[in-house]
């Protein structure tokens, strides 16, 4: 019901990129085993030798560039005369390796993508009915952080639901624009705007959204957190800079139906990472991610799940902050998994509603120190918080239940 803040979910790549140096196992710290700048393949698996001397997994090859070139210290495919690595071709300038293609400035390998990131590209659909077009447009909206995006995603959508859409907007402002929570809110819309939301497909037996799936509890868990580093990184370290980055987890405690924890069983280690994002589009933040690191062969390998703090520049300074997903919220906490090959998020566990306590903010943006605490509930997008399921309204992919 409440508008969603979803649009700051930017993963930075360089904090996806495992530190192998204190990885450990049985027989103790790894020693240096490469020379810095070598590659080597170890399957369809490429792996570069990092400024430490230790071998890290760079990328994972497949298809549609399958095979691993420890000479070139990349993917390819084949290497026939006009075929895939001619110019033009797969690994050719504007190719699927060059620049401007999959692999290359701006493809699908290099920066990860938002995969929630809002689209103003027009939503009508000549099928859809007035109730439809209206969700449509709602689902645009509740992307936005300013008026200009919302403005788009209402002037872009179906104009079978343009109508229902604004009368419903101006219903919820007349009436409910006080509302402190969410409890708040959700009574105030079945109270007052009770048929304009459901003319909008916002409202199914009397929730928000559509009905909860009962395969996720709720709540889906809990986490207490504790974190603190000297040095925060940022876009201008070195991709085997350490800064920020310490060998033990932020994030302490379970999520899922049973008690699964944040720090499963059989890791190496864990690590968390502190790291300034500049962005023009979405705007800066500190971002706090927490990583299961797994020693395959002496490397240490990216696990699941992660949990990523998210908070924007603006509501960085010392005090408390509430973490929530709703918009007015001063931070985000979410739980989820990465494909590691992509570097994406590839599902969400949950979303936390709680407090985050910083108590120390050095100058963040020139490495700055940061100290945080706090607590927070964890509620899986489908059954969130009294809201049911709202992983459409959100355009993400919810985690198979943890038990």
């Amino acid at each position: 019901m409440k508008k969603f803040w979803m649009i700051s979910m930017l993963l930075i790549a360089a904090m996806f990129v495992i530190s192998c140096s204190e990885v450990e196992d049985e027989g103790g710290t790894s020693s240096a085993t490469c020379n810095a700048g070598q590659f080597k393949c170890d399957g369809q698996a490429l792996y570069s030798c990092g400024s430490n001397g230790f071998w890290t997994l760079a990328k994972d090859c497949q298809d549609p560039t399958p095979k691993c070139n420890s000479e070139k210290g990349t993917c390819e495919a084949s290497s026939e005369n006009g075929g895939d690595n001619g110019n033009g071709g797969d690994n050719g300038n504007g190719g699927d390796n060059g620049n401007g293609g999959d692999n290359g400035n701006g493809g699908n390998n290099g920066e990860p993508t938002n995969p929630t990131e809002p689209t103003n590209d027009p939503t009508t659909n000549p099928g859809n009915s007035a109730a439809e077009a209206c969700y449509d447009i709602y689902e645009c909206y509740a992307q936005c952080q300013d008026n200009a995006c919302a403005q788009a995603c209402l002037d872009n959508g179906d104009p079978a639901g343009q109508d229902v859409f604004m009368t419903m907007y101006t219903c919820w402002s007349n009436n409910c624009a006080n509302a402190q929570t969410n409890e708040e809110f959700s009574d105030c819309v079945v109270s007052n705007c009770l048929e304009e939301t459901k003319a909008c497909n916002l409202i199914t037996g009397g929730g928000s959204g559509e009905a909860a799936d009962e395969a996720y509890k709720s709540p889906y868990g809990s986490l207490s957190l504790n974190f603190s580093v000297d040095q925060i990184a940022n876009d201008t370290d070195d991709e085997n800079s350490t800064n920020g980055l310490t060998q033990s987890a932020f994030a302490t405690g379970t999520y899922g139906n049973g008690s699964a924890s944040v720090s499963p069983a059989g890791v190496a280690g864990i690590q968390s990472a502190a790291f300034y994002s500049v962005d023009a589009q979405y705007g800066n933040s500190i971002q706090v991610q927490q990583i299961p690191v797994y020693n395959q062969g002496g490397q240490g390998v990216g696990g699941n799940p992660l949990v990523i703090l998210d908070i924007p520049e603006e509501n960085a300074t010392v005090g408390s902050l509430n973490t929530s997903l709703y918009q007015g919220a001063q931070a985000m906490l979410y739980v989820v998994d990465v494909n590691w090959s992509t570097k994406q998020i590839s599902c969400f566990h949950a979303f936390g509603e709680g407090t985050v306590n910083i108590s120390a903010l050095g100058d963040y943006a020139n490495h700055g120190n940061i100290a945080l605490s706090g607590n927070v509930t964890l509620y899986s997008p489908k059954n969130y918080d009294g809201n049911g399921d709202i992983s459409s309204q959100l355009g993400v992919t919810a985690c198979s239940p943890v038990q």
